[in-house]
């Protein structure tokens, strides 16, 4: 049964990384296509979405990384309205601080450790032309070339990727609490899921990590198509920063993608052309196998049946015997 819970969600709104080595970071946003804020060292998208840096700091909650010395410290969602933000702190409120600042914004944590923050939604809708593709018999670009890209100019943030003990475990908070939805699963060893009913195929992608405890994995971030995939992670390639997976089409989820690993730990992702759902769609159960990530890529060749990519750094559960229809919260 679909979960009853719905608190406006609408994505991913803007993330803080802790890290020890500012001027790196900062660095690779730069050379990522997003653009910095006067002086700060904060970057956003084409729509708003952002990141912000700040220099580890133990004493301070919001500047403490989870899980290494360099990494995720809070994760802000966006909400559509004052009255889902005034729902969320009530819910939250029941078992631990959750309150609303004068900012305006709703602060909290998970049960991973994460600082959480929600803000009535700041992303823009912003006009763009469409990629148009000649297919055999049914051109759809006609007296045009088609469009070209020197760099990557990410279009807003897609989703995000945590490490941890137990995925299953790691998501109930977001499923039971926040009204999350399972769109698929790595048997044994990830849950995809979506903060609302219909949008991204996921927001979140929790998967069993090797090394124990709790820690970012990866960041990816939409762009227009696949030609800025390729391009922008040609420009970047160029400019030294190293490849971690990709180029490649993923099966789950159907984004095409290519991956960089950062300075401050996980990698990031340019992404196109996501599966996008609605309450309609069907989650699965795909079994964790060498050809499972992605349809077509280099790099990883597969011929030996070993796993590859991002799901290569996850380990199958003990014993778990859940199925998807299992994972979807009443």
């Amino acid at each position: 049964m679909t979960t009853t819970k719905n608190y406006g969600l609408t994505g991913l709104e803007e993330l803080r990384f802790a890290v020890e080595d500012l001027a790196a970071a900062t660095r690779f946003a730069e050379d990522w296509g997003l653009t910095r804020l006067d002086d700060s060292a904060e970057f956003r998208a084409i729509d708003g979405s952002r990141v912000e840096f700040v220099r580890t700091d133990l004493s301070d909650p919001r500047a403490t990384p989870v899980g290494d010395a360099s990494g995720l410290a809070e994760i802000t969602w966006g909400v559509r309205s004052a009255d889902d933000l005034e729902a969320l702190r009530r819910e939250l409120a029941t078992d631990r601080e959750a309150v609303i600042g004068p900012d305006g914004v709703l602060r909290s944590h998970d049960d991973l450790g994460f600082r959480l923050a929600f803000r009535i939604t700041r992303r823009e809708k912003v006009d763009y032309a469409v990629t148009r593709y000649n297919s055999p018999q049914q051109p759809d670009r006609i007296d045009s070339r088609a469009a070209r890209y020197d760099r990557a100019e990410p279009f807003q943030l897609s989703h995000l990727a945590i490490g941890v003990d137990d995925a299953w475990q790691a998501a109930q908070f977001y499923l039971d609490r926040l009204g999350f939805r399972v769109s698929d699963r790595y048997a044994n060893r990830g849950i995809f899921a979506r903060c609302s009913a219909e949008g991204n195929h996921h927001d979140v992608f929790f998967m069993n990590a090797k090394q124990p405890g709790t820690r970012f994995n990866h960041l990816a971030w939409k762009v227009r198509d696949v030609h800025e995939v390729i391009l922008g992670g040609q420009a970047f390639d160029a400019k030294g920063w190293q490849t971690f997976a990709g180029p490649g089409r993923h099966l789950v989820s159907s984004a095409c993608f290519w991956y960089f690993l950062t300075p401050f730990g996980g990698s990031w992702e340019y992404a196109a052309d996501e599966d996008m759902v609605t309450e309609q769609w069907e989650p699965q159960d795909f079994a964790a196998e060498a050809h499972i990530f992605s349809q077509w890529t280099f790099g990883l060749e597969k011929s030996d049946g070993t796993l590859r990519g991002p799901i290569s750094g996850s380990r199958p559960a003990a014993n778990d015997p859940r199925d998807p229809e299992s994972m979807v919260v009443g």
